[in-house]
């Protein structure tokens, strides 16, 4: 569960369940275009720029990924052809989207770009009657047929580069059963855990996840062993009192690294040091003059509290994110 790769769009939504996908996932990638890679400025959303120039969004592009792409496709269209009942309902409903009807939600088209896939993919989706070219680099495509397709590439590139296909959208077409249960549990258990994540600093993020990279795998073992367990049921009060449990230890383990008695004997030993070395000030050392600063004192001291924030020993898997809070806030 350390590496996924998100779709169906291009750019990942500027929201909270994005933060919240940061912090969980070690990797996390999007599958982008390649005119996206030559110029991101241009492209991008500026929430999409930001992560990426950060390194928190790895961008993929398929064409690169695929040896064959065409071929790789090539059974989606296939198996497309092959239900010609499931075939007409699709391209009623792509016809009924390009006619701009009254209810045009319900009839409506998605967009993918052109350099998302093989052009011979478009090709055959335009013969079939599902697709039309759209402005610029789009298609217009039927968007059950959309949502398939962006699913069994997903699932394909998945498997090539050993991540889990994943969406903040929680619908049954992009998810199996089993799948849409754990991934309604996860969210669930993470927005809990994680209820205020806007107010975390996304530059400071990836050097946190790197510098803690053992407490993020014991923070995530520990949510997937509940999410797993299938005795545990979302919405019942056994999944509840689970959940409950983890925040309060998160919550203890937060108040036990901003306790004033932590550092205490260090700042008994700072104090030591500082008073010795104020008396040096006055032979006009300016490296000695900076200990006798105001407040030189207590900015050593709360550095040293950060640090060993640190050492809070926890075995129930939250210290990861009692560390979120204190230097990611």
């Amino acid at each position: 569960m350390s590496d996924i790769l998100y779709y169906p769009y291009i750019n990942v939504p500027d929201n909270d369940w994005t933060i919240r996908t940061l912090l969980y996932y070690k990797d996390i990638a999007a599958i982008v275009p390649q005119e996206y890679l030559w110029q991101p400025e241009r492209n991008y959303d500026p929430f999409m720029m930001e992560l990426v120039r950060m390194s928190l969004i790895v961008p993929v592009n398929p064409i690169e990924i695929f040896d064959e792409p065409w071929e790789v496709t090539k059974p989606f269209v296939t198996e497309i052809e092959k239900n010609k009942n499931s075939l007409e309902k699709a391209q009623n409903r792509f016809n009924n989207s390009q006619r701009n009807l009254v209810h045009s939600q319900k009839f409506s088209s998605a967009r993918i770009h052109a350099d998302k896939f093989d052009d011979n993919v478009f090709y055959s989706l335009e013969n079939l009657g599902l697709a039309s070219r759209a402005e610029g680099n789009w298609y217009a495509v039927e968007t059950k047929t959309a949502d398939q397709l962006m699913k069994f590439v997903a699932t394909i590139i998945g498997a090539k580069t050993n991540r889990i296909p994943t969406t903040d959208n929680l619908r049954s077409r992009f998810y199996s059963i089993k799948n849409l249960k754990n991934q309604k549990k996860r969210q669930t258990i993470l927005e809990s855990l994680i209820p205020f994540p806007q107010n975390i600093k996304l530059d400071k993020m990836l050097r946190f996840k790197e510098k803690h990279i053992d407490l993020l795998d014991a923070f995530t073992s520990r949510v997937e062993l509940l999410v797993l367990d299938p005795t545990v049921i979302d919405g019942t009060d056994l999944f509840n009192e689970k959940i409950r449990e983890l925040v309060i230890r998160k919550g203890e383990l937060t108040a036990k690294m901003g306790e004033s008695q932590i550092g205490n004997i260090i700042f008994g030993s700072v104090c030591g040091i500082i008073g010795a070395t104020q008396g040096i000030a006055a032979t006009g050392d300016l490296k000695s003059m900076l200990w006798g600063l105001p407040g030189f004192a207590n900015a050593v001291y709360s550095a040293m509290k950060i640090e060993k924030a640190e050492k809070v020993f926890d075995q129930s898997g939250m210290k990861y994110l009692a560390l979120v809070d204190k230097k990611l806030r």
